[in-house]
C-alpha cells in the first residue's frame, strides 16, 4: 500500500427549511471512506466526522437538491446521497472495482444513483417525476475530484481568495456561454430555475468530474441553490475567512439567505484541508482539469463478474445474479477476479476456420453478385450463350433501323446457326418504354407528394413556433408582474422593521400578517398557467392594490419612524 499524506479536515455541515417551504428538500453527505463513518441531514451531528485524519481511502462531501413535489424531492435527495455513500464503500472493497481509478468509481457510483432515482420514479406513481442535483467533492491523496449534475455549486477559497470550481448545468449557464445574458441577468432571467441534468430525470446521466492538487488550507464551501442564489461568491469568502468556526460561518450564511427571501431550502458545507506534506499554494489561477470517462469504465455495475467470467462477455450471466437493487443484499465479492479491462478470450481455432471469414479481406467490398450471374445453361457455351454476354455484343437497334454511314455494321447469325433472341425482340425491351413512362410518372408524383408534405411540416412547424413564442412572452409577463409584486412586498416588509415603538406594535404585526397572505396569493397566482393570464392580470392587480393602501398607511407614519432606520440598509456581515 502507498504511504498516505497526513492531511487533515475540519468541516460543519447545515441545512435548513428557509422561510417558505413546509419541507425540507436538500440534503447533504460527509463521509470518511476509510472508517466508512458518515453523516447525512437525517442525522445527528458526529463528533469524530467534525475533524479527523484522512485515511488511504479518502473522503467525499456531497450536497444534493432534491425536486418533484410532494415528498419525492426529499425521497429524491435521500437516495441520492445514500447510494453514493453505500456504492462508494462496496465498490472500493470489491475485488475486481476496487481496482478501477478513484475519480470512476465517483462516476459509477453516482450513475447508479441515477439508476435507482429512476427506477423509483417509474415504478412508484406517488414519486412520479421525482429528481436530484448532486455536487460532490471527493478527496484521495493530495487530489481533490469535483462531480456535478445540476446546479448546486462547490467554490475552493484559497489564500483568501474564492473560485467557483463546478458549472451550472442549466439553461441560464448556456445563455451566459453563448454571450446571450450576463451573470447579473441570469440571476433574474425568468428561466434561471431550468437545469439541463438531474439524477433520476432519464435512464442516463452525464457526470462531469474535473480534478486538481489541494494545497494548504485550501477550504471547499459546498452548497444548494438556496444558498448560491442569495449570496454571492465574494460575500462567501468573507464570511468563511472572517468566522471564528466554520458552524457560525454555515450559521451566518443561512441567516442571510433567509433574510434576503429564503424562498428555497438552504444547504451549505464547509471544509478545509491541512497537512505538512500539502503544498503551499501559488498565485497562479485556480484552473481544474476535465476528466472525460475513461473507455474502460463499464456502463453499469455488475457484482457477478468474477474468476471464470470474461467482464466483458457476460451473455452467459443469470440475470437475477447480475442485478443489484437498492433494497436488496449486495452479493459478496468472488473470491477470485480479473480486472474488467482484461483481454476478451481467443476464439478456438474452429471458430476461426468458417468459410465466410473476412479476418484477411484487405480493402472495401466494391461489388456484389447474385448467384444468377455464374449459372451456366446447359448444352450452350458460356461464351457464345450468355446473356450478359449478349447484352454486351449485341447493338441496342433493330435490324429495320436506319443506319447513318459512321454507324458501326454488325453481321445477322447466318441462318445455319441457332436463331438468338435479338434485343429488340425481347419481351423485357418492348415494354421498356411503357415501363419508363411508368416510372416517370411515379416519380414526378411522389416529388409533388412530397413538395405538399413539406409545405404542410413547415407550416405546421412555423405555427408552432408562433405558439411557442406566445407562450414564452406570456411567461416573461406572468414572471414580470409576479417578481415586482414580491420585491414590493420584500421592501413594505423591510420598512416595517424599522417600527420600534410598543404603540405601533399591533397595527405593525396586523400589516405584516396582511403581507403573509398576499405573499400566498401570488404564490398561487405563480403557479398558474400563462394561458390564464387574463385571471393572472386580475389576480396581480388586485393583490397590488392591497399593497398600495398597506404602502399608504405606512407612508402616513412616516414622521413616528426615524429617518435613519427607516432608510436603514439589509444587514451585513
Amino acid at each position: 500500500m502507498a504511504e498516505v499524506p497526513t492531511i487533515n479536515l475540519a468541516l460543519y455541515a447545515h441545512t435548513d427549511v428557509g422561510m417558505v417551504r413546509s419541507g425540507n428538500e436538500d440534503n447533504f453527505l460527509i463521509l470518511d471512506l476509510s472508517s466508512g463513518n458518515s453523516w447525512t441531514a437525517s442525522e445527528e451531528e458526529p463528533q469524530e466526522l467534525l475533524t479527523y485524519s484522512q485515511g488511504y481511502y479518502g473522503s467525499l462531501l456531497a450536497v444534493s437538491d432534491g425536486m418533484g413535489g410532494a415528498l419525492a424531492g426529499e425521497v429524491a435527495s435521500r437516495m441520492a446521497v445514500e447510494t453514493v455513500r453505500d456504492r462508494m464503500l462496496q465498490l472500493q472493497a470489491h475485488e475486481v472495482y476496487g481496482k478501477v481509478p478513484f475519480e470512476e468509481r465517483l462516476r459509477l457510483a453516482i450513475e447508479e444513483a441515477n439508476l435507482q432515482i429512476n427506477d423509483d420514479g417509474q415504478s412508484n406513481p406517488a414519486h412520479k417525476g421525482l429528481g436530484a442535483t448532486f455536487t460532490a467533492v471527493a478527496t484521495q491523496g493530495n487530489r481533490i475530484y469535483f462531480a456535478q449534475v445540476g446546479d448546486s455549486r462547490a467554490y475552493l477559497i484559497r489564500q483568501g481568495k474564492i473560485y467557483r470550481v463546478t458549472k451550472d448545468q442549466s439553461l441560464v449557464q448556456q445563455m451566459i456561454d453563448l454571450g446571450h445574458i450576463t451573470e447579473e441577468e441570469a440571476e433574474t432571467h425568468s428561466y434561471r430555475n431550468v437545469i439541463l441534468q438531474a439524477l433520476g430525470a432519464n435512464y442516463l446521466v452525464n457526470v462531469e468530474i474535473n480534478s486538481l492538487e489541494m494545497c494548504q488550507l485550501d477550504t471547499l464551501v459546498l452548497c444548494s441553490d438556496g444558498l448560491s442564489g442569495k449570496i454571492n461568491q465574494d460575500e462567501i469568502a468573507q464570511i468563511v475567512n472572517k468566522a471564528s468556526d466554520f458552524k457560525s460561518a454555515c450559521q451566518t450564511m443561512i441567516n442571510l439567505a433567509n433574510e434576503r427571501g429564503g424562498e428555497d431550502n438552504i444547504t451549505v458545507i464547509i471544509a478545509q484541508f491541512s497537512g505538512s506534506s500539502l503544498p503551499v499554494a501559488d498565485d497562479d489561477a485556480v484552473e481544474p482539469q476535465s476528466l472525460a470517462r475513461s473507455p474502460d469504465t463499464p456502463n453499469e455495475i455488475n457484482w457477478g463478474i468474477g474468476a471464470k467470467t470474461d467482464p466483458l462477455n457476460q451473455s452467459d450471466l443469470n440475470k437475477e445474479e447480475t442485478s443489484s437493487k437498492a433494497t436488496e443484499p449486495l452479493p459478496p465479492p468472488p473470491t477470485q477476479a480479473y480486472p474488467f479491462t482484461s483481454k476478451l478470450v481467443k476464439e478456438t481455432s474452429e471458430a476461426t476456420a468458417r468459410t465466410n471469414d473476412l479476418s484477411d479481406r484487405r480493402g472495401p467490398i466494391t461489388s456484389v453478385f447474385a448467384a444468377m450471374d455464374f449459372e451456366e445453361k446447359p448444352g450452350v457455351e458460356s461464351s457464345e450463350s450468355s446473356e450478359a454476354d449478349q447484352r454486351v455484343t449485341q447493338p441496342l437497334a433493330s435490324d429495320e433501323s436506319v443506319s447513318s454511314p459512321a454507324d458501326p455494321v454488325y453481321n445477322k447469325p447466318s441462318s445455319s446457326e441457332p436463331k438468338k433472341n435479338h434485343p429488340a425482340d425481347h419481351p423485357a425491351r418492348r415494354n421498356s418504354k411503357g415501363s419508363l413512362i411508368i416510372i416517370s410518372g411515379l416519380v414526378l408524383l411522389s416529388a409533388v407528394a412530397l413538395i405538399v408534405v413539406l409545405s404542410l411540416y413547415l407550416k405546421k412547424q412555423s405555427e408552432q413556433r408562433t405558439v411557442q413564442e406566445q407562450e414564452v412572452e406570456r411567461q416573461n409577463q406572468k414572471d414580470g408582474k409576479i417578481s415586482r409584486l414580491r420585491e414590493k412586498i420584500v421592501e413594505i416588509n423591510k420598512r416595517l422593521q424599522a417600527i420600534e415603538k410598543p404603540s405601533l406594535r399591533d397595527k405593525r404585526e396586523s400589516w405584516e400578517d396582511s403581507l403573509r397572505k398576499l405573499g400566498t396569493r401570488l404564490d398561487g397566482a405563480a403557479q398558474m398557467s400563462p394561458n390564464d393570464m387574463q385571471l393572472i392580470n386580475q389576480e396581480c392587480d388586485e393583490i397590488g392594490n392591497e399593497l398600495k393602501k398597506i404602502e399608504d398607511e405606512v407612508n402616513n407614519l412616516q414622521g413616528l419612524i426615524p429617518q435613519q432606520q427607516n432608510n436603514r440598509d439589509p444587514v451585513k456581515v
